[in-house]
């Protein structure tokens, strides 16, 4: 996709690339073109709306820009939203966060 397209590493060094115009307007894009519905949603921290190139479909309400892999990252979040809560709670208690594979076998055996 040539609109998405910085350069090539072999003729342009990569900090060139990355400070370019046209990456920065990229970058701001990303957080200034988000749909409604992601702006909203309870995981965009996660996903952040994805990248813009991706943002082809339209939201439930009919607004352009929403990412067409927006459902499954929405399920895969809040999946395992619980677990990854844990798992910070265990680092910040100074316990190994793999504990968390204890914790959720042992719910799961509970009635």
């Amino acid at each position: 996709e040539p609109e998405y397209l910085l350069g090539n590493i072999n003729d342009v060094h990569l900090a060139s690339m990355v400070g370019s115009a046209q990456q920065q307007e990229f970058g701001l894009a990303k957080a200034t073109t988000l749909p409604n519905q992601c702006v909203s949603c309870e995981v965009r921290f996660a996903c952040h709306g994805e990248c813009p190139r991706n943002r082809f479909t339209t939201t439930a309400d009919g607004e352009d820009g929403l990412n067409y892999l927006c459902a499954g990252y929405f399920a895969f979040f809040t999946h395992i939203d619980g677990p990854m809560k844990t798992m910070a709670e265990l680092l910040r208690t100074g316990r190994p966060a793999d504990e968390v594979m204890t914790i959720l076998a042992e719910a799961d055996e509970q009635p």
